[in-house]
C-alpha cells in the first residue's frame, strides 16, 4: 500500500468522523408535544403588551401532535385594537374536529371595524376563552 492510499483513507475516514458528529447535533423538526394543558392555560392567561404595527404570529410549541400558533391580530390602531389568540393550526373545520380542537368564531379586528373569523382552539383553553380575553 503506497503512502498517498493510506492518506486518502484517512482523510476520508476524519471526513467520515466530521460528517457523523455534525449530523448528530442536528435533528429534524418533529411533531412532538412541547407543550400541555397547564402550558396552554398559562399562554393564554399570559398578559403581554400587543405590537405596535401589523399582524404578528409564530408558533408556541405542539401539542397533541398539532402546531400552536399564538397571533396578534391588529387593524388600524395597533396597539388599542389588537386581539390575541392562540390556537391550531390546521386548515379547515374538519381537521379541528378530527384532532379533538373546538371550532370558535372569534370577532377579529379588520381596518375600522371587526370581522368573524373562525379559529381552532385546544380543548384545555377553548371552553374559558373568552375570560382569557380581558
Amino acid at each position: 500500500m503506497s503512502i498517498m492510499s493510506l492518506m486518502s483513507k484517512a482523510k476520508l475516514l476524519t471526513l467520515s468522523a466530521l460528517v457523523m458528529s455534525l449530523s448528530a447535533c442536528v435533528t429534524a423538526p418533529t411533531n412532538e408535544d412541547t407543550l400541555t394543558d397547564v402550558d396552554l392555560i398559562r399562554a393564554a392567561e399570559q398578559k403581554e403588551s400587543a405590537p405596535t404595527e401589523g399582524e404578528q404570529q409564530w408558533v408556541i410549541g405542539y401539542y397533541h401532535g398539532t402546531e400552536v400558533v399564538k397571533s396578534f391580530q391588529c387593524a388600524d390602531l395597533c396597539p388599542e385594537n389588537t386581539l390575541r389568540i392562540i390556537y391550531y393550526n390546521v386548515p379547515d373545520v374538519e381537521s379541528c374536529t378530527r384532532i379533538g380542537g373546538v371550532t370558535k368564531q372569534i370577532l377579529v379586528p379588520i381596518a375600522i371595524t371587526v370581522a368573524p373569523r373562525q379559529f381552532c382552539f385546544p380543548k384545555a383553553i377553548a371552553d374559558n376563552w373568552e375570560g382569557y380575553l380581558k
